[in-house]
């Protein structure tokens, strides 16, 4: 187990993960602490989640070296339709420009860059609404992926006769890519509601809703890379 918790920490997904369910997690602790009562306590949590938030941000700086080289992928290997080809087009456009807009706003909040406070919020919020996009767009590419899971299903019933240990196997890797569909719709959905309130200003969205939200979408994610 302990070489299973080091490997996981050690992989740049898994590391990234478990500070992701520190920073919404400790947001609902604060929100715990102050109904207590206990302000002092909730603002040290809340300076920490800020932290943890920062240090995350940074460690995408390099974000678009990888997402080079999924573009390239995605074009060398084609998607098993054309609906999601041209999703994974529009979506991968999308976080393209998201990145660059993302490092602006970090780089001027923090004074690395010499960037007006307004260019500073803008960045900010038109880099929430690029991944608000790639969201949405992720629901239709769920979508789309399970027709194509219904259709292998189907398919196994419909072949005629055929070996049970090979239709077993078959069943199974439905069930196991369906398994992981249901998950990856639970992290976007839980990703919808924050993307749209930091895509618009003066959002009344709860900080403790941020926080559970992150929290259940780190937790999915964790489990993915676990």
């Amino acid at each position: 187990t302990l070489d299973h918790i080091i490997r996981f920490l050690s992989s740049s997904s898994g590391h990234d993960k478990a500070w992701m369910l520190t920073q919404y997690f400790t947001k609902v602790l604060a929100w715990i602490a102050a109904n207590k009562g206990h302000m002092s306590t909730a603002n040290r949590i809340k300076a920490f989640s800020g932290l943890v938030s920062d240090y995350r941000i940074m460690i995408r700086l390099t974000g678009l070296i990888p997402m080079a080289q999924y573009v390239r992928y995605g074009e060398q290997v084609p998607a098993q339709t054309k609906l999601l080809q041209w999703l994974d087009r529009i979506m991968n456009l999308a976080l393209i420009i998201y990145y660059p807009l993302e490092h602006t706003y970090w780089l001027g909040a923090h004074k690395l860059v010499p960037i007006s406070d307004k260019v500073i919020e803008d960045a900010g919020y038109w880099s929430c609404r690029f991944w608000a996009i790639w969201v949405a767009l992720q629901f239709v590419h769920l979508g789309e992926e399970y027709r194509l899971i219904k259709n292998r299903r189907a398919k196994i019933f419909t072949q005629g006769k055929r070996n049970a240990h090979e239709m077993q196997e078959e069943l199974d890797a439905v069930e196991s890519d369906t398994k992981s569909w249901k998950i990856q719709l639970l992290i976007n959905a839980c990703y919808f509601p924050l993307t749209l309130h930091w895509s618009i200003r003066g959002s009344t969205f709860p900080d403790v809703a941020v926080g559970v939200c992150g929290t259940v979408a780190a937790a999915a994610q964790a489990y993915n890379v676990w």
